[in-house]
């Protein structure tokens, strides 16, 4: 409810105030909803924004300076000699602002990570102090979001992709924008800034279309995230005391919980955006009608996707490691291997940064890494796929086939999503195995009220799942088809009221605009 009064707040002040002054009452408005997390967590995005901000001018400066110093030149020799010292110059400032704000990044998220892995080499006393550091360690809201925003930008800028931002509030709202630092999506400084500074006057017809995302966002996330939420944390926090195919159901749930709460955020924020006139980037398009791993990547956080294939993938793929990786493959495999190798040297690079960008634990990595190795097998396969496809005479274009492949990503995701959500990798492989080879004994024996406080939660939240799940199906089922939803005012209305009703009565209570959504503790 206070989120819903800070909306509307600012959407009337937004409005009132002039055009020039717009993006000012944004950045108030953003700072304050991030001081809700904690002032000292203010700090650190602040040096994060400053040093970016500075670097990006050291950048564009130095880019200036070399492009003299190459037309002062007479030759071409000296000209490629100007260019590479200009290309170290910036590398070596780019290292020392990664240093500086990758180095908060990684001291407040993983320093547990780390204590946990060198615990054993450490005395007792070490061991003591390190773990007195952990527990009073500050992990910012958002950090992954904005400092790999701010490091995306300073490469954007050393690439002459864009100017530099000279006034350092306009960047600081960049950096600090509400609706995308908390879970994404990731933002590039030239697509979002020429509607963010932007003078908006207000427009009816988008007040309309961005309350309805805004409501299917709400209708996601209470309807079908929320009251799913409560026996999928219940059976995966205790595995033991169910089994079989109760464990199928409550990591599946997982994932339709994961996606609902995510995407309901996204649909929020971007329908609030649109209400003002921003536009934000699109963060999902049907992930769980992927018909392949990588097909699901390229739906599910699209944005993160884009970010490192622009700024890990490309940049590794065309390395000279890679490169003379890719020679030597070439050369003993043939022309596949020598353009595949140097795409998988880079991909170790994206899936490892993938799986501790999503969380501080082992466990995450081993997710990181099994996706990367479906990926290649998948890849490697792609020849005796098409082989087996055109023997057995399958049409992979007709439904039936279409059916089986997305049923068949959505298991794979599942499964990959056990050592995701579990605290640790044996705890990962006990639940693979009880989900696999259930000990019924034990179920027998489990108290029946564990059974049932795992599951009346559920059914009493049936109806709401139903409906929730019901209305997400039709709407995804529609986007993919490439179908517009033009529906009368007068039947609009009425699917709005029900909706606003269903999210009254089901929708619960309490204030999620700060750390209430699963995604906001990445």
């Amino acid at each position: 409810m206070q989120f819903v009064v800070f909306c509307i707040l600012l959407t009337f002040l937004y409005f009132v105030l002039p055009g020039s002054v717009q993006w000012i009452l944004l950045l108030v408005f953003s700072l304050y909803f991030y001081t809700r997390a904690g002032y000292p967590a203010l700090a650190f995005l602040l040096v994060t924004a400053a040093a970016a901000f500075l670097a990006a001018l050291w950048m564009e400066k130095e880019n200036g300076r070399a492009k003299a110093m190459a037309a002062a030149c007479d030759d071409r020799a000296r000209k490629t000699a100007c260019r590479e010292a200009s290309q170290k110059r910036k590398r070596r400032a780019f290292i020392l602002m990664c240093i500086l704000i990758f180095g908060i990044w990684v001291v407040t998220k993983y320093s547990s990570m780390v204590l946990s892995t060198i615990a054993p080499l450490l005395s007792e006393a070490a061991r003591s102090v390190a773990g007195t550091f952990v527990d009073n360690m500050i992990v910012p809201l958002g950090i992954s979001f904005y400092t790999f925003n701010c490091a995306g930008y300073v490469i954007d800028v050393s690439r002459k992709k864009y100017a530099a931002e000279k006034n350092p509030l306009r960047f600081l709202l960049f950096v600090s924008f509400f609706p995308h630092i908390i879970q994404g999506p990731f933002s590039r400084f030239d697509r979002l800034g020429k509607t963010l500074f932007a003078p908006h006057a207000f427009d009816w017809d988008r007040m309309a279309s961005g309350l309805s995302r805004m409501m299917y966002g709400y209708c996601q996330k209470l309807l079908l995230a929320d009251k799913l939420a409560p026996t999928v944390t219940m059976v995966l926090e205790n595995p033991s005391a169910t089994t079989g195919v109760y464990l199928v159901f409550a990591i599946l749930g997982y994932g339709i919980q994961l996606y609902a709460d995510f995407a309901g955020y996204m649909n929020i924020m971007c329908g609030f955006c649109q209400i003002l006139g921003i536009e934000l980037e699109e963060n999902f398009r049907q992930p769980y009608f992927a018909v392949s791993i990588q097909n699901y990547w390229k739906r599910w956080h699209i944005t993160l996707g884009n970010w490192y294939s622009d700024y890990v993938f490309y940049p590794a793929s065309m390395g000279k490691t890679a490169q003379k990786i890719g020679r030597k493959a070439r050369a003993a495999f043939g022309p596949r291997m020598g353009k595949l190798l140097p795409s998988y040297f880079a991909m170790v690079f994206v899936w490892t940064l993938t799986g501790l960008w999503h969380g501080a634990r082992w466990t995450f990595v081993v997710w990181g890494w099994l996706n990367f190795a479906i990926i290649v097998f998948s890849m490697q396969a792609a020849p005796l796929y098409d082989w087996m496809k055109q023997k057995l005479h399958i049409n992979d274009k007709c439904l039936p086939w279409r059916i089986f492949q997305v049923i068949r990503t959505i298991l794979l995701v599942s499964l990959l999503r056990v050592f995701y959500c579990s605290p640790s990798l044996g705890a990962a492989i006990d639940f693979l195995r009880m989900m696999t080879f259930p000990n019924y004994a034990t179920l027998l024996r489990a108290p029946k009220s564990v059974l049932l406080a795992s599951w009346a939660g559920t059914w009493a939240n049936l109806k709401y799942i139903l409906a929730g799940g019901l209305v997400v199906l039709i709407v995804d089922l529609l986007k993919e088809n490439g179908k517009e939803i033009h529906v009368p005012m007068a039947l609009r209305m009425i699917v709005y009221g029900i909706v606003l009703c269903l999210l009254m009565i089901g929708g619960g209570h309490g204030d999620a605009s700060v750390g209430g959504f699963m995604y906001a503790q990445f």
